[in-house]
């Protein structure tokens, strides 16, 4: 028997209600050495089949490499003011400019219908830098 549509809802926000927002590239690095233990433990461990294209679609499209790195935009995204949501959707789309961010984040633009604590005001500047910063970092 399923649960009523608002019942659904309700348990559905309380499953996310503590989750924090990661990259893929956080994602990839914890199931590489998720891995990576089980096989050390059982070298003829073998991935559930999710599992193993989980890994795959992070490696294929993670914001890079380097942990460093990735900690160090995580950060600096953090101390930028970003809510965690659009932490990820930048961390996992890297848009290349302002216009690019704003197109596929509308949060990052101020509504004049939101409470004026929730305007953040981003110049384009301080967006295009920010993007900038996060390129160099996904680089080093």
């Amino acid at each position: 028997m399923a649960l009523p549509k608002q019942a659904m809802a309700q348990a559905d926000a309380k499953v996310f209600e503590h989750a924090a927002v990661i990259s893929n590239s956080e994602v990839a690095t914890i199931l590489s050495e998720y891995m990576r233990q089980r096989r050390e433990e059982k070298p003829s461990f073998q991935p559930q089949p999710l599992v193993q294209k989980t890994l795959e679609y992070v490696q294929k499209f993670n914001c890079g490499t380097n942990p460093e790195a990735v900690q160090a935009m995580r950060n600096y995204m953090e101390n930028f003011g970003l809510k965690p949501f659009e932490w990820g959707l930048i961390a996992n789309l890297m848009p290349e400019d302002t216009d690019e961010a704003n197109k596929l984040i509308p949060s990052l633009v101020d509504n004049p219908d939101d409470p004026p604590e929730e305007h953040r005001g981003f110049l384009p500047e301080e967006l295009d830098r920010m993007l900038a910063e996060l390129q160099n970092l996904r680089h080093a």
